[in-house]
């Protein structure tokens, strides 16, 4: 079943004031959206699949049927009624129909296009609004936008507080999105600690407007667990048709890769996508670093000079060469007092002319992390035994 449809046809079950209501918008829709609105309507109503060709005689002869019903017992009969009586007694779609309570199929409905935690719509859901936004476009040249947001260390939240404290704050910034969110958006939560927004109508410069907003927001949150604060941020990427592009694929691959360049500026920001192969933030920096191999005892101590660094890692000159796949540790004096040690993998060497060579390294948070435990670990043994 569509279920951008079920949900549209779901809301008028529930706002209309009467059957007379819901058939006057249904038939609205179906002017606008074609005959995959009645077979929606026979799927919502009966459970049942009428061939999509016969959809249009069907639903006639439903109103029709109805009509009648009303004449002959004096009485207004409801669409449901009406249309199970016709399906069982003129035609052999519905041989064996049974109650069900509305709010328990609602239920079912609901639980099968949310996520259950956060109460935002879920991946499937999401795929369907977005394919079927990308054909809507395309017809109208309509733009839209598609805007990735991924919470900041959220492992650190999981680690220091625990998993649930994790779940707390994926329900507070989930409730900050269906606030600030229009109606016409989708915001679903795309999975892990990851959701993602569908902004209909909207245009990158507006995107951005809406996601800087969003992500202020976030960041003044204070989630109270357990008689602590947790404060988080996020990181957001934005992509937008057809600025971007008209391929569905690309706009949501473009708006993931926008993210990776968010985290790479500093984390806590909001970018557009852009058409380069590097995932993080570069910045130019000349500073001399000190440069040597972790895998081996009393390695040699390269000097060399910083070209650029990013999160994800440094690119220097140095005066000599090292191994490809060598495990290193990169120390570069950025102020007077608190020298940067950085650890990583040698992922690139280039030999220039005059013994000069380009090293470029990526960072390993993990082995900085376990050296920087390894450490501590020393320390605290040392005091025990004191």
């Amino acid at each position: 079943m569509d279920q951008t449809l079920q949900k549209t046809l779901m809301k008028y079950m529930l706002e209309s004031k009467n059957d007379d209501s819901f058939i006057k918008k249904v038939n609205k829709l179906y002017t606008i959206a074609g005959v995959e609105v009645l077979l929606t309507v026979f799927r919502l109503l009966a459970g049942i699949d009428i061939p999509l060709e016969k959809c249009t005689m069907h639903w006639e002869k439903t109103q029709m049927h109805r009509q009648k019903l009303s004449e002959l017992l004096g009485r207004n009969i409801d669409i449901t009624t009406a249309l199970c009586d016709y399906l069982q007694t003129a035609t052999r779609f519905l041989n064996h129909p049974r109650l069900i309570e509305s709010s328990q199929y609602e239920n079912v409905i609901y639980e099968s296009i949310n996520d259950k935690l956060t109460g935002l719509f879920n991946r499937p859901y999401f795929d369907e609004a977005f394919n079927r936004q990308v054909a809507l476009a395309k017809r109208y040249r309509e733009d839209f936008s598609i805007l990735f947001l991924d919470i900041d260390n959220f492992k650190e939240v999981n680690d220091t507080y625990g998993h649930l404290a994790g779940d707390a704050a994926l329900r507070e910034i989930a409730a900050i999105i269906l606030k600030e969110k229009r109606d016409s958006d989708v915001a679903a939560r795309f999975g892990g600690e990851e959701f993602v927004l569908l902004m209909t109508h909207t245009d990158n410069v507006s995107a951005f407007v809406f996601a800087e907003r969003l992500r202020m927001q976030i960041a003044m949150l204070e989630i109270s667990y357990l008689g602590q604060i947790i404060k988080v941020t996020i990181s957001g990427g934005i992509s937008s048709f057809p600025f971007n592009s008209d391929d569905p694929k690309q706009l949501l691959q473009m708006a993931d890769n926008a993210v990776y360049l968010a985290k790479g500026a500093g984390k806590n920001t909001i970018s557009h996508f852009k058409k380069e192969k590097r995932r993080y933030l570069r910045v130019k920096i000349h500073q001399p670093v000190l440069a040597q191999e972790l895998d081996f005892n009393d390695s040699s101590t390269f000097t060399g000079i910083s070209k650029d660094i990013c999160i994800g890692g440094i690119l220097f000159e140095n005066n000599g060469p090292l191994p490809l796949g060598a495990l290193i540790k990169v120390k570069i004096p950025v102020n007077e007092d608190t020298p940067l040690m950085l650890i990583g993998t040698v992922v690139r060497v280039e030999a220039f002319e005059d013994g000069r060579y380009d090293i470029g390294m990526t960072t390993s948070f993990k082995e900085m992390d376990k050296i920087a435990n390894h450490e501590i670990a020393g320390i605290l043994r040392l005091e025990n035994m004191a």
